[in-house]
């Protein structure tokens, strides 16, 4: 019956989720539920695991708050780090219900028919749960339910502490990358991110086994080195290695499938550019600003970014163009992608790989963080001569690893613009600061953290409280995990700094 009913849910959604140029030819009757198909089932997945990280409540008031990116124009109490109980279940539940159960079922289907590709396009599937989960044990922290989770016969599954999940993880990419076989079929139109091409699932695979390896680097740096020698052995694929190939998740324009944030900007303004950020690509002469941020109203090169974590009413812009410069286009237009793992985040992978010494990397840290700008630079539709310039005002930086982490991790930060969850993680993991003057980059919300557990900014979201009473012993034991109480204070178990 649940898997019935996850087939009832694929179906009526694809009948008005029209995500690609042929998705029309997808859509099914709503009369006819349990004729969903497997490739319906995966584009479900993924429109909702796109929705849920880059809507304006898991995106815009927690991942650009907390990479603080964006700050708030009114509304603040999230910037101030007081959460939604209810947005935070329904995060929780779009992962397990909406985009797990439905690559389950998706799996389901294409185990039983057995068509030619069938094999690809369950492991497909299998780098899509990868990702899914990646996403659950570092957003709450680490341990999560994940070896049980899916199984119907255990209504109370355990939580896997983040180590074993992150373990399993790597050990899951290294079997679908060993199944993916270019001479046999993926799923074709189903597949909203790269449209069937079983070459780039093994790029994007090896690509997020990379991410993965980096983020657990330094809590357990025997499995990382091995599993980035996996990912940097180009037997297995290689690597995102263009813009053109980095994984994005495309909207289209008009309710209900354009970008979640543009539609939540058509009725109010809640977010502007943070101060911040502003001021970081203002000091070293950035041609980004004018890619993400609009510029005052009546202006044409004025950026002011709003005072971050403001009380509310205490000078909040509440959203006033001619006051403080609001997100362009860039993030918030109706076709702005969604980036679930992009070119630039891989060249400042494997940047700060070779400054860390680990054997495989052809070319060294500078050319790859140069890469990394390049790509950026590309992304945003900036000229070569606009990045060489900025360039000669950002150089590579080494020398230590601490030195090589802050060059690294400030151009990274940039680069991930719009991407505010693993932006957020990221600014955790590598605790940079400006590479050339050592000033801090981020600051505490001006009006004080709500959340008496976090002073600067949350290492976590707490579990919902729901899993207190319907999970109550597993929930206990990782709420003891996480440092005893279930709390945005408590840092990640791969966060050992």
């Amino acid at each position: 019956m649940k898997l019935y009913n996850k087939l009832l849910f694929g179906a009526a959604l694809l009948t008005t989720v029209s995500c690609t140029e042929d998705f029309e030819e997808m859509n099914v009757s709503p009369n006819q539920p349990a004729n969903a198909t497997s490739a319906q089932l995966l584009a479900t997945a993924q429109y909702n695991f796109a929705d849920n990280i880059g809507d304006e409540w898991n995106n815009g008031r927690m991942g650009m708050y907390y990479a603080q990116y964006w700050s708030s124009t009114q509304y603040t109490d999230e910037s101030r780090y007081q959460i939604r109980e209810g947005v935070n279940q329904t995060m929780w539940n779009t992962f397990y219900a909406d985009v797990l159960r439905e690559l389950v079922a998706a799996q389901a289907i294409e185990a039983e028919n057995q068509v030619v590709g069938y094999e690809n396009r369950i492991a497909i599937a299998e780098i899509f749960k990868v990702l899914t989960y990646h996403y659950l044990t570092d957003i709450y922290g680490g341990p999560i339910p994940y070896s049980e989770a899916l199984n119907d016969e255990i209504a109370t599954p355990k939580y896997d502490t983040g180590e074993e999940v992150y373990l399993g993880l790597l050990s899951t990419l290294d079997a679908q990358v060993a199944i993916l076989d270019e001479a046999n079929p993926g799923f074709g139109n189903g597949d909203l991110v790269y449209g069937g091409d079983v070459a780039m699932w093994k790029k994007f695979a090896n690509s997020l086994r990379l991410r993965i390896a980096l983020r657990m680097i330094d809590a357990n740096p025997g499995a990382a080195t091995e599993a980035i020698a996996k990912s940097l052995d180009p037997s297995n694929g290689g690597l995102i290695s263009s813009n053109a190939e980095s994984a994005l998740f495309r909207w289209i324009p008009g309710a209900p499938n354009n970008n979640p944030l543009a539609e939540a900007f058509k009725t109010r303004i809640d977010f502007s550019m943070s101060e911040p950020f502003v001021e970081y690509l203002q000091k070293y002469d950035d041609p980004r600003l004018m890619v993400y941020a609009d510029p005052l109203l009546g202006t044409t090169d004025s950026y002011v970014g709003e005072v971050y974590g403001l009380e509310a009413g205490d000078g909040n812009s509440n959203g006033d163009p001619k006051v403080v410069s609001l997100p362009s286009d860039y993030a918030i237009g109706e076709t702005a992608p969604t980036v679930i793992l992009d070119y630039a985040e891989v060249e400042f992978m494997l940047a700060e790989i070779a400054a860390r010494g680990i054997a495989g990397v052809d070319g060294t840290a500078e050319e790859h963080y140069n890469a990394g700008i390049e790509a950026s630079f590309e992304a945003a539709g900036l000229s070569d001569a606009q990045y060489q310039a900025y360039l000669a005002e950002v150089p590579y930086v080494g020398g230590d690893l601490e030195t090589a982490k802050d060059a690294i991790g400030s151009q990274k930060w940039i680069a991930m613009y719009g991407q505010g969850i693993q932006a957020w993680l990221e600014r955790l993991r590598l605790d940079f600061e400006d590479p050339y003057t050592g000033e801090e980059i981020f600051v505490a919300p001006a009006g004080g953290s709500v959340d008496p557990d976090v002073t600067l900014v949350p290492f976590r979201m707490s579990y919902p409280v729901t899993e207190a009473s319907l999970n109550e012993s597993n929930y206990n034991a990782a709420v003891q995990a996480v440092g005893g109480t279930n709390s945005l204070g408590a840092k990640p178990w791969w966060d050992v700094d």
